[in-house]
């Protein structure tokens, strides 16, 4: 009988912390001073969508660092690849309305810009 209890905690312990690695990360307690219902439901969206749209412009500021590092670098391949990566992110992001249409274009641009201008540098064009 000890045996089991004891099998049967360890189980919930491990459980538990396996249910707390996946917990999202970066989640703030809101403070709530809802009136209504319909308050509390927009605090909790709010709340939620600001966690989801923090994640994807991390994704486009991460793929934006990477094209810069690799046009420092010179090396053409990953730049390319990696401004690909970028406005791809900045496209989808934008198609879920986390940034409007003009700054997504003109940071694509900047990007593009950068990068025909590196591979022209290593043709020996400009």
């Amino acid at each position: 009988m000890m045996r089991r209890s004891i099998r049967v905690l360890l189980l919930w312990l491990a459980a538990a912390a396996a249910f707390t690695a996946l917990a999202p990360r970066r989640t703030a307690t809101v403070q709530m001073m809802a009136n209504n219902p319909g308050a509390l439901k927009r605090i909790k969206t709010n709340e939620r969508n600001r966690v989801r749209n923090a994640a994807w412009r991390s994704k486009v500021r991460t793929w934006t660092r990477k094209t810069n590092e690799a046009i420092e670098r010179g090396d053409v391949d990953e730049a390319k690849e990696c401004a690909r990566m970028a406005t791809s992110m900045i496209d989808r992001a934008t198609r879920r309305k986390i940034y409007h249409k003009n700054w997504a274009a003109r940071n694509k641009s900047r990007l593009s810009k950068k990068v025909i201008k590196l591979i022209l540098e290593s043709r020996g064009e400009l």
